[in-house]
């Protein structure tokens, strides 16, 4: 089925054709009861890369602003699972060549539509990084067939899945390396093959990962804080493979021999 041509689903691209990053918002079919799937959709020039909500050595995250829209109860956005990047030695963990960002959209009043206003400041960087700053509207049509349905349905397919504890524990084990000069552990993966792993640790901690064979993982806190330690770490790790990717917790335990002053 066509999409209603009455109803755009999608806004203007952001900036020139000549830009190294362009961005739009793009709506889905409706869902009914003021339920919604939107995305905001980043196209980026040649080899161009932005960030990932934790964007390792180098970059910043974005940040996304909906302030100015109107009958909105609620805009959450979802991150695909994003790539280990070199940017001159430094690691990154981002997206190269476009991302498409998910949003799930409610309505105050599922009688009336949606109007979304998105500010968005992101960084792009190709050689050097700039910042950038995209600015859109657009009206989420309340009938009609989407012709964006495919687009934001792959982007949501990047979106790890969500393990609960429970589901965790049968998929991976993590042990601690008391000999390690720096608090160091291990995770051997039980499911399908992995590609990488990604730590996103508490403020003042620093988690950096490193695959050691097909299964196996280190991670090894580079920074940890001078003050205030806890023997125990709350760390959300985000594993990818082929076919899926998965978001999880763990609870690091602190090796009581390792030493507690590491700045980075």
């Amino acid at each position: 089925m066509k999409p209603d041509s009455s109803a755009p689903f999608s806004s203007a691209w952001s900036g020139t054709a000549s830009d190294k990053a362009q961005m739009r918002l793009i709506a889905g079919t409706a869902r009914g009861h003021g339920r919604y799937t939107a995305a905001v959709e980043i196209k980026l020039a040649g080899a161009a890369v932005t960030y990932w909500r934790q964007p390792g050595d180098a970059g910043v995250p974005p940040t996304f602003s909906f302030q100015g829209s109107t009958n909105l109860a609620a805009a959450d956005v979802a991150y695909p699972a994003p790539l280990r990047i070199n940017e001159q030695g430094l690691e990154a963990f981002g997206y190269r060549g476009g991302v498409t960002f998910p949003i799930a959209v409610a309505a105050r009043d599922p009688a009336k539509p949606v109007h979304l206003r998105l500010t968005l400041d992101y960084a792009v960087c190709d050689n050097i990084c700039l910042p950038a700053k995209g600015v859109t509207e657009l009206e989420l049509p309340q009938t009609g067939a989407s012709d964006a349905e495919q687009l934001i349905a792959a982007a949501a397919a990047r979106v790890p899945l969500p393990l609960t504890k429970a589901a965790a524990a049968q998929k991976f084990v993590i042990t601690a390396d008391p000999a390690a000069a720096r608090p160091t552990w291990f995770l051997d993966w039980k499911g399908p093959e992995p590609s990488d792993l990604f730590a996103e640790a508490p403020n003042g901690w620093d988690i950096e990962t490193h695959r050691l064979s097909v299964r196996r993982f280190s991670l090894v806190a580079v920074q940890q804080p001078l003050q205030g330690l806890s023997p125990r770490i709350s760390t959300q790790l985000t594993l990818t493979t082929a076919a899926q990717s998965y978001v999880f917790s763990a609870d690091l335990d602190l090796p009581t021999q390792a030493s507690t002053s590491g700045a980075k």
